[in-house]
């Protein structure tokens, strides 16, 4: 199979069935072998903070000599950054210098492509109508790389929420971890917290600790923090596994500032400092730290902890004008968004570029970033990328218009335009003449997108 028909395959089976059953899996696993058994697997999910809590988990681990297995998902700007071997700390230098560092290639992507389909065909060859979503394909091509890699450890993040998603698959993972609950995906996880918890609890094993992010600090209200909190203890309790909570009582700031942040973990009275700006990053580097405590040394962690990164989260992608470049793509991402520039705004005036899918709640996210008094909103270009999913311009412009505050709406510039690379470029003109810090958000996808065109634009 070559690696356009690779990706042609992957983009058919599309119209596989949706329906969330482990049944599929399981089965598609079966006849391939099981390849995740024998991996040490740490298993994440949540709505928030799951990528830059396996960014921390694999630099932690890679800095203490390990070859790691580490799927992700969506991907910014290339297919291949799902599935990745970081093998060492020379392997994870040149990650960070380079965010293609570790990528599966091309050929073992159609190599193991190709032993899926069979497995796949087979189960149609045999009556089998459920028929493996893309999901259950890129799981059991990571799972046969890593075991091909000889991984020591795998860091698997789920895809949307975790009893019925495929990385659910695997049995007795070394921690489940559940990163920050919010609200998205609602039409598959269901439309309140009890349910969305209920989904996020579904990855917790028997014999497995859990180590989750206290709700009460993710930007949710307390009745739904009560909520998740309690879904997830009772799930924990009929299992009899141990659960750590961790939050803000956990740490102290030491500081704060463009190049980064620095903590005080007070239970060991550890000082860890990340490269990640977002102001929840230090819990997600405790979650991290906590997970993998029992498996490598305080020095591997402290030194794991100052070399993650974690492309297109407040990631820097220029210093003049200052461009900030933020994956946040729902209501509670808004929220710390503000909470972040609040702090690295350093008095500047704002501009923004925002580009965001339909099926979220643009226009409660569009008023958390503009309708705030943290910081001084300039300007705002709408704009949309080449997905049929994504709100208009125009209709994010409209909504602007309809929930901004009287103040707000006269004292910030809007404007849409379609084409996101004319935009960028409004957006920078804009950011240069008012003195401004320029912040991409609203979807991983648009993320990717100016990731590749800022790149062109600087050579």
């Amino acid at each position: 199979m070559s690696h356009n028909a690779a990706l042609q395959y992957i983009s058919e089976i599309r119209s596989f069935s949706s329906v969330k059953t482990l049944g599929r899996i399981r089965e598609l696993s079966r006849r391939l072998g099981d390849p995740w058994r024998g991996l040490k697997i740490f298993h994440i999910a949540g709505t928030n903070g799951k990528g830059s809590i396996s960014s921390y988990l694999t630099h932690i681990l890679s800095t203490s000599g390990y070859t790691v297995g580490w799927y992700t998902s969506p991907y910014l700007e290339r297919f291949n950054e799902r599935i990745r071997v970081i093998q060492g700390r020379e392997d994870l230098e040149q990650y960070d210098r380079d965010n293609n560092a570790g990528e599966i290639d091309d050929e073992s992507i159609d190599r193991i492509m190709a032993r899926v389909t069979r497995a796949a065909d087979s189960m149609k060859e045999d009556g089998i109508m459920d028929l493996p979503s893309v999901f259950d394909v890129l799981t059991m091509m990571a799972f046969i790389y890593f075991k091909e890699k000889n991984c020591d450890y795998v860091v698997l993040e789920s895809g949307i929420g975790g009893r019925l998603d495929s990385t659910n698959v695997i049995e007795n993972p070394l921690a489940s971890i559940i990163a920050a609950p919010g609200y998205d995906h609602m039409d598959r996880l269901g439309n309140n917290m009890k349910n969305i918890m209920y989904e996020k609890a579904g990855i917790v094993k028997p014999g497995t600790p859990v180590f989750a992010y206290d709700p009460r600090d993710a930007m949710i209200s307390e009745e739904d923090a009560a909520i998740a909190r309690r879904t997830l203890e009772e799930r924990c309790l009929e299992l009899d596994v141990p659960l750590h909570w961790i939050g803000r009582g956990q740490y102290e700031m030491q500081s704060y500032g463009r190049e980064g942040q620095s903590f005080r973990n007070l239970e060991l009275e550890e000082i860890y400092t990340t490269k990640l700006l977002g102001v929840f990053q230090p819990i997600n580097a405790l979650l991290a730290a906590s997970a993998v405590a029992s498996h490598v040394s305080a020095e591997d962690i402290r030194q794991g902890i100052a070399a993650t990164v974690w492309p297109g989260r407040l990631e820097i992608l220029s210093q003049s004008p200052f461009v900030l470049l933020d994956g946040a793509h729902n209501i509670q991402g808004c929220h710390a968004l503000v909470e972040s520039l609040a702090r690295l705004s350093e008095n500047a005036p704002l501009v923004f570029l925002c580009a965001i899918m339909q099926d979220k709640n643009y226009k409660e996210m569009i008023s958390i970033v503009l309708n705030t008094r943290q910081y001084e909103s300039a300007a705002i270009v709408f704009t949309a990328i080449p997905d049929e999913r994504t709100a208009t311009a125009e209709q994010m412009l409209a909504a602007a218009k309809e929930v901004l505050d009287p103040e707000a709406e006269a004292r910030i510039l809007m404007c849409s335009e379609s084409d996101y690379t004319v935009a960028l470029d409004k957006a920078l003109s804009l950011a240069k003449e008012k003195g401004a810090l320029l912040c991409v958000f609203g979807s991983l996808y648009l993320a990717g997108e100016i990731r590749k065109r800022m790149r062109e634009l600087q050579k």
